[in-house]
């Protein structure tokens, strides 16, 4: 398992269900199990990737919302990946993730 970190500019009340949205427009399913401040996003085995599964736990700051990504892969070239990948999630909202 990764995990990443990062912060968005947004109250927490517009940030999980925007993140929803981009989610689900970069080809990711949104978990029955999800719950305003634990989201969870899946995408199924395909021919550049065996899958994987992403758990982003929300913290409302205030004027701001903490994320954090807890990425689960089946390959290595996945766990490669996954930094790029949440990092596209997280510029899509307007965030940036921790260095």
């Amino acid at each position: 398992m990764a995990r990443y970190a990062g912060w968005v500019p947004r109250p927490f009340a517009e940030v999980w269900p925007t993140l929803d949205a981009i989610a689900m427009e970069q080809g990711w399913t949104v978990g029955p199990s999800s719950t305003m401040e634990r989201r969870h996003y899946s995408k199924s085995m395909s021919a550049w990737s065996w899958g994987s599964d992403v758990i982003v736990t929300l913290q409302d700051v205030g004027t701001h919302t903490r994320l954090t990504f807890d990425t689960m892969s089946t390959s290595l070239v996945d766990y490669a990946k996954a930094r790029g990948v949440m990092e596209k999630l997280m510029s899509a909202i307007g965030g940036t993730l921790d260095a």
